[in-house]
């Protein structure tokens, strides 16, 4: 079928619609629809499971709600991080006096996103742990980044599940749950691309080919090759996994999973295969799943997951569960479909600061001119990020930054004063940012427009005080400058990146330490531009470009001719804030 066709692309809010249909399914299931949170009522005290990421992945992970596995779930658009405030909901969404796990797919927007949910959570009260899974083995000597989430995240949710059920405590969970992670190994294939919704200009694999180590957002994959007969294969899949898979004598589970576009006859086959192949290495197979787990849309592709049966791990994933995804269970009454939009929960109000007090004050007509040039800046260079986007990455980059701005232009036009508070305006639009952007860059934009705002709070406050003293004054250039210092070094507390790492903080680093240094915008915006030219001849070492093997990147007189997307984007809003104010 041709990329692009599907019966959905008129649907507006395809998420929700879908994550609204599973309420038909399960009459103790809730959802905040607002957040696209959902969630089961629990009938007594044990410690929740939180799982989620980005939609396009299904059954994972709304279906695996049930007893015994999962009791929260938080999803984001398609194939994008959900928002830390979506996750902070999820957290919210039930009383866990025994506690909350995590379970994260290894992914950079992923991390990011869910860390900055777990400190918002901590500093609510609410006891939170996080295990991250990384089990994709087609990913070797990048030990910054580590292994990508698979399939096996499905192996992690049951077997902690299923302690949790028994009334286990929160650290008794969570090393087991680790321990799981810690256990798993994954290798994928598929023979092109998938289809993503309402995206147009899609590039299929060629008609002869396919790739190893694909992984499920539509990344290239590591290797590429024309079709060999199946048994090939199968033997090129497992060459991926270690030696010593096969060597210690340990019980495995093994997983054959759907990506999303094979039939049940091809998946079969495929599974027969594999499963004759590994008992030929001498695998002891306890149990073996055959189905659809964790997709990539409607990916054309499998993968494989090998689970070690270390001592514990049989009997939990044998425990029963009441999730709809995972096999060979009992049906259970699934209830009526009445009463759905009595049981659509709202999201409760959060608590603000008081957005009234002015401490450091800007023309309110000068924000907005501002926002309005970034928003045209923007639009002009949208295509050109989304197309590098699609060549280094998964094609939302531009989109994303649009979709960002766009909404910081809908909050400044609501702006009636004359007059705003600088600070407050920061605060804003790490909100703003937060809730309509998503992914690894919204979650980049928030924390360092957060920390933004918090440094200037505490250097104003700072600079209040020593009024009084024989402190020297400072003025608000001085301030922010100090400020974009500050709030660079708590992002990067959250992130691996620095420069040379073919990221947006090829750009923002640059901009941040010349401004800080000389106070001169124009300059900083100069070393900023410079950046980006950087990121040309540079090897992606973090996020979803680092995945993606040499060859798929355009290549033009020995050097990488694509420039990283991200720190592109990060140039135009400081180009289109320079050219208001000029």
């Amino acid at each position: 079928m041709p990329l692009g066709k599907h019966f959905i692309n008129d649907v507006d809010r395809p998420v929700e619609r879908g994550l609204e249909c599973l309420l038909r399914l399960d009459q103790s299931l809730r959802l905040i629809k607002s957040e696209k949170v959902l969630y089961r009522q629990q009938t007594r005290p044990k410690v929740l499971l939180l799982s989620g990421g980005g939609s396009g992945h299904e059954p994972a992970h709304a279906g695996y709600l049930g007893e015994g596995m999962l009791d929260i779930c938080v999803a984001g658009q398609i194939f994008a991080s959900p928002s830390a405030s979506q996750i902070l909901a999820g957290l919210k969404a039930l009383d866990a006096p025994m506690g909350i796990l995590m379970i994260v797919k290894n992914y950079t927007g992923d991390k990011l996103n869910f860390g900055l949910a777990t400190q918002k959570a901590k500093a609510e009260g609410i006891n939170v742990n996080a295990v991250f899974v990384g089990d994709d083995v087609s990913v070797k000597g990048n030990d910054l980044v580590g292994r990508r989430g698979l399939a096996g995240v499905v192996f992690v949710h049951k077997i902690a599940g299923a302690l949790a059920a028994t009334g286990a405590s929160l650290q008794e969970v969570t090393s087991l749950a680790q321990s799981v992670a810690d256990s798993i190994c994954t290798i994928g294939v598929s023979l092109d691309r998938c289809s993503v919704p309402q995206r147009s200009h899609q590039q299929n694999l060629p008609v002869d080919n396919l790739e190893y180590g694909m992984g499920i957002h539509n990344e290239p994959g590591v290797r590429r090759d024309v079709i060999p007969s199946l048994p090939t294969i199968v033997e090129h899949v497992l060459s991926f996994f270690s030696t010593s898979t096969f060597n210690d004598n340990i019980p495995v589970a093994v997983m054959i999973n759907n990506l999303g576009g094979l039939s049940v006859l091809e998946l079969n086959i495929v599974a027969g295969e594999m499963m004759d192949q590994l008992e030929a290495k001498g695998l002891k197979i306890k149990r073996s799943l055959i189905g659809t787990f964790v997709t990539s849309l409607d990916g054309p592709g499998f993968s494989v997951t090998i689970l070690k049966l270390h001592s514990g791990f049989e009997d939990l994933l044998n425990f029963r569960t009441s999730a709809p995804a995972w096999p060979n269970l009992e049906r259970i009454d699934q209830g009526n479909v009445n009463g759905l939009a009595e049981r659509t929960v709202q999201t409760q109000p959060v608590g603000g600061r008081n957005e009234l007090e002015i401490r450091i004050p800007v023309d309110t007509l000068l924000i907005q001119k501002i926002v309005k040039s970034v928003v045209e800046n923007i639009n002009r260079d949208e295509p050109l990020i989304t197309k590098y986007d699609t060549i280094a990455g998964d094609g939302d980059c531009g989109t994303t930054l649009l979709t960002g701005a766009n909404a910081i232009q809908s909050f400044s036009s609501q702006i009636k004063s004359s007059a705003i508070d600088l600070i407050s305006t920061f605060h804003s639009i790490s909100t703003v940012v937060e809730s309509s952007m998503g992914g690894t860059s919204g979650a980049l934009y928030a924390i360092f427009f957060n920390a933004l705002a918090n440094s200037m709070s505490s250097i104003y406050a700072l600079h209040m005080t020593s009024i009084s003293t024989t402190s020297p004054n400072i003025n608000t250039s001085q301030m922010l400058g100090l400020a974009l210092s500050q709030a660079l070094s708590e992002l990067c507390r959250y992130t691996a990146a620095r420069i040379g790492h073919r990221t947006l903080m090829d750009t923002l680093i640059p901009f941040v330490e010349t401004f800080a240094h000389s106070l001169d915008f124009n300059a900083a915006v100069g070393e900023a531009r410079q950046g980006v030219e950087s990121t040309r001849k540079l090897e992606a070492v973090l996020g979803r470009a680092s995945y993606i093997g040499k060859d798929n990147l355009h290549i033009e007189e020995g050097k990488l001719n694509v420039p990283d997307p991200g720190a592109v984007g990060v140039w135009c809003v400081l180009q289109g804030i320079g050219n208001a104010l000029d």
